[in-house]
């Protein structure tokens, strides 16, 4: 920190000198006074970028204008402006691009005015604060929880399930109400705080509370029942996926007071056939019906068909170009030369063949795209392929005939893109992005703690690790 002549000359004009303290005061006073959400969404976004704390960002005393360092938005400002003076968002410094160094001596600027306006501050000053939000907003790393991060943006920014929980039809019932000890509680606090409800606290004061704290709760909650989850080592967004709607569903069966049935299976595995029967909120919006034929070669026998659930399914993407590759090879029929098969219609001992069909088709469809492959060494790699996926995915030709839950045969049936989670890096260390479509059809990336609104043609370039599509045209 130096001795600054500029602040020096802004001393020595009145006029100037009063509103440039008492802006700065004020600006103090709304950093010391906000949530951590609210000066990520409104103190820390660069008004050009919209990168939240994209290096430092600064508030500017002599306009609304907020800039980053990184990008050189700011200092941009300045030089257009000659706005020389900026407020640094996280420490509330004032800082002088002219000198290129934080002003050391302010000591006047902190208390000379501010005694003489305190009453016009405190009651012309409100706390940035929205009734509304729009759940813009990112989570704070820490120390390995992006593919927690990435799930979670992707949760709550899913209309079937924010409808759901700003119903309370769980928080209603949940004979816990602790975040740090239901799953389902925590993410009720985060889509609230995210979407601007006043959310009851333990207290039952009508306080809003931080989302870093909800964020928080969720994070010990579900280490309490993971640990495996805990800690800085690398892990896997869709294991943490499968975790964490499994225990919605248990959330569900506990506080309907029925006996919990853990039913949720990837594409193509045996899972338990009761979960067909289950009314939680996540098994009618994730889960469908993943129909294994094997089929005499002789006499088209099919009855060693069998018919499981699948709340997502995983895609080879070795040596394919585009999502409907991987689905084409998927859906491809093939012989099973090693499988000891006896046709119970005709006898015969031919190989059978094999075929996997869609059988029926929750409101979301979920892919992943198979990135970790395990060799037959014992080393882990990772498949960095571009894999082309489309805005709109036809998924008619991988279903049983075309046929839906209702019985129908409809022409087609598309799905729309509305979320992906990328991975960035290796095997062993790397980062977790999600990018999803909201607002009217604008594209956002969730970068931990950064959102930033990107063009359609960027959030389909990604190197997609998991797909979420939503239900557009069934007919």
């Amino acid at each position: 920190m130096t001795h600054c002549n500029h602040i020096d000359q802004i001393v020595g004009q009145p006029k100037i000198r009063d509103n440039v303290m008492k802006t700065f005061n004020i600006t103090k006073y709304i950093l010391s006074h906000s949530s951590q959400n609210d000066k990520l969404l409104y103190t820390m976004r660069c008004s050009t970028c919209n990168e939240i704390n994209a290096g430092s960002s600064f508030i500017c005393l002599q306009c609304e204008y907020i800039g980053c360092w990184n990008h050189s938005h700011f200092k941009d400002h300045s030089i257009q402006k000659n706005h020389i003076f900026g407020i640094n968002s996280s420490n509330q410094l004032l800082y002088c691009f002219k000198c290129q160094d934080y002003i050391g001596d302010i000591e006047m600027i902190n208390s000379s005015f501010l005694n003489k306006s305190w009453d016009d501050i405190s009651k012309n000053t409100d706390i940035p604060i929205m009734t509304k939000r729009d759940g813009l907003y990112g989570f704070v790393n820490m120390g390995s929880t992006c593919f927690i991060s990435s799930i979670i943006q992707c949760l709550i920014h899913n209309p079937y399930i924010t409808n759901y929980s700003m119903s309370q039809q769980h928080y209603n019932k949940c004979q816990i109400k602790d975040p740090t000890g239901c799953i389902s509680c925590s993410l009720d606090i985060i889509i609230a705080e995210s979407y601007g409800n006043m959310y009851p606290n333990k207290n039952n004061s009508n306080k809003s509370i931080d989302p870093h704290e909800g964020f928080i709760s969720f994070l010990n909650c579900a280490w309490k029942i993971n640990q495996n989850f805990a800690g800085y080592s690398q892990q896997d967004a869709h294991e943490f996926l499968q975790f964490l709607l499994n225990q919605l569903h248990n959330d569900y069966k506990r506080v309907e007071n029925r006996e919990s049935i853990n039913g949720m299976t990837n594409g193509g595995e045996s899972g338990h056939h009761s979960s067909f029967n289950c009314k939680c909120f996540i098994h009618s919006i994730f889960q469908g019906s993943l129909k294994s034929s094997i089929v005499c070669s002789n006499c088209n026998d099919d009855s060693k068909t069998i018919i499981d659930p699948f709340m997502d399914l995983s895609l080879d993407i070795k040596d394919k170009e585009t999502l409907y590759n991987c689905l084409d090879s998927f859906h491809k029929m093939e012989k099973l030369h090693d499988y000891d098969y006896h046709c119970p219609q005709c006898n015969t001992t031919d190989d059978p063949t094999k075929q996997l069909t869609i059988d029926k088709l929750g409101s979301l469809l979920t892919l992943q795209l198979k990135r970790f492959e395990h060799l037959p060494n014992g080393t882990n790699v990772k498949l960095t392929n571009f894999i082309e996926y489309p805005l709109y995915l036809d998924v008619t030709k991988y279903c049983d005939d075309g046929k839906t839950s209702t019985g129908n045969k409809p022409t087609t049936i598309i799905y729309e893109l509305i979320g992906v989670v990328s991975h960035k890096g290796t095997v062993n260390e790397g980062h977790y992005i999600s990018t999803l479509k909201i607002n009217d059809d604008k594209w956002f990336r969730f970068n931990d703690s950064m959102v930033t609104e990107i063009s359609q043609d960027l959030a389909l370039k990604d190197e997609a690790y998991l797909l979420f599509y939503m239900i557009k045209e069934v007919k």
